[in-house]
């Protein structure tokens, strides 16, 4: 397997998180453990806050992880926060290593700090159609010269997932929640 970053953009209510919480049933119906900065519901997975995750802990090995709003903790205007620019950095140049496949959602590529954005293989860009859970996916492959080529377009119906998450949750760099649906 090849340890890619993705990044699904939209504007608000595009279903990026929508994707993520199909993505990660998919991933464990395969046998994946999953790992996410966002409450899943009905889905079995592991929560983990921005910094945990970032760390790059052991246990962090060989999963998908699913981030909601990336750029609340790789905010491009953060970055020059020592903090910020070292769990940034770090994490995503080091996620081969510890055989992470890393998905995160943002509304804007350019909010997220840019050593995430040079780091993205490709990108899922969302958009809305008349049917809501049905949105338009168009994916990029960002190493494809002249830069970034059109790979796939589809449209999946997601809607059996909008029950598995809280699309109200505010999602925070912070102290871990538990949660009784978590490990």
């Amino acid at each position: 397997m090849d340890y890619y970053v993705t990044a699904i953009l939209g504007v608000r209510g595009a279903g990026k998180t929508l994707l993520m919480a199909a993505l990660a049933e998919s991933y464990r119906l395969e046998g994946f453990e999953i790992v996410a900065n966002f409450h899943l519901k009905r889905i079995d997975y592991k929560y983990a806050t921005f910094e945990e995750i970032a760390t790059l802990p052991d246990w962090l090995a060989n999963k998908i992880v699913l981030m909601d709003e990336i750029q609340v903790g790789a905010d491009s205007y953060e970055f020059l926060n020592k903090r910020v620019k070292k769990l940034t950095t770090d994490f995503v140049t080091q996620l081969r290593k510890r055989k992470i496949q890393l998905f995160y959602t943002t509304q804007v590529f350019t909010q997220t700090a840019k050593r995430m954005r040079m780091q993205t293989n490709f990108i899922m860009e969302m958009h809305k159609t008349r049917t809501p859970g049905v949105p338009l996916i168009r994916t990029f492959d960002r190493s494809m010269p002249p830069g970034m080529q059109m790979i796939r377009e589809w449209t999946p119906d997601l809607r059996e997932w909008f029950d598995a998450y809280d699309t109200d949750e505010v999602i925070s760099v912070g102290e871990v929640i538990e949660d009784e649906d978590s490990d």
